[in-house]
């Protein structure tokens, strides 16, 4: 057997989720399609779940303690902080992952909103 794909029609709406094992773990990638595009994708790596966030006793995960009290040498003004510095850090845990880090810059300023990869809503 020699062939690497089918052919197939891209459906105008669907909601689609796929998961295979990586070397680290388990890996899926999630879709939603409306109109016929990809209205949202969302990979999710194995390295969130290895790394995790804060345990129940309030013990920050590796990302969190690695990216603590960091020097911020971007040469950047506040209004447009883009957190390069942070992102080198966790880039050095998983190439993959400063893509799905968040950043909080105070004041309540939403820099970017993500949502759901299952329902759509478009950003503002």
């Amino acid at each position: 057997r020699t062939e690497t794909w089918t052919p197939f029609n891209v459906p105008d709406d669907a909601v689609s989720c796929g998961f295979t094992e990586a070397v680290r773990g388990g890996l899926s990638h999630h879709m939603v399609i409306r109109d016929g595009r990809i209205a949202n994708y969302q990979p999710y790596p194995p390295t969130p779940w290895n790394a995790s966030v804060r345990d129940d006793f309030g013990t920050p995960g590796p990302f969190e303690d690695a990216v603590r009290n960091t020097p911020i040498f971007e040469e950047n003004p506040p209004e447009s902080f883009k957190g390069i510095d942070i992102m080198r850090t966790v880039r050095s845990f998983d190439p993959c992952m400063p893509c799905g880090v968040h950043l909080y810059v105070g004041k309540g300023t939403v820099h970017r909103r993500m949502h759901s990869p299952t329902s759509y809503a478009p950003e503002e």
